[in-house]
């Protein structure tokens, strides 16, 4: 099991919940009575683009100048939710080949498409 922290997303809707490990991150806000955006749920349009943060890492990839840091979790991000979010400004085609060469996440994230592995904190993407 592990904590996920919704932060921003309106009255009400500021909270920590428990998931467990595996569940998409768009249902588990759902099933929490926190609303994120959506239009298509397949990792194409980018309605439900929200930034993350990984709490169980002391040390995230700060800078795309690191490229790689060895305490990050491995992450595999699909090519169609990359596209996505490069296509969308929301991150740079730096960010993505770097989070496709190093299995890294990138700070913002589709939540239909990602998939919770560790503690996180969950911001709306703005």
């Amino acid at each position: 099991m592990v904590n996920v922290i919704f932060c921003g997303f309106g009255d009400g809707m500021d909270k920590r919940v428990i998931a467990r490990g595996g569940d998409v991150l768009l249902r588990v806000a759902e099933s929490n009575g926190v609303k994120i955006p959506t239009d298509c749920k397949d990792g194409t349009c980018g309605s439900c683009a929200v930034k993350v943060e990984d709490l169980s890492v002391t040390e995230a990839m700060s800078s795309i100048e690191e490229d790689y840091d060895a305490n990050a979790q491995s992450v595999y991000m699909e090519d169609k939710e990359l596209d996505t979010l490069v296509e969308m400004a929301a991150i740079t085609k730096k960010e993505a080949e770097v989070a496709q060469q190093f299995n890294r996440q990138t700070p913002v994230r589709l939540a239909c498409q990602c998939i919770i592995k560790s503690d996180m904190l969950v911001k709306p993407f703005e």
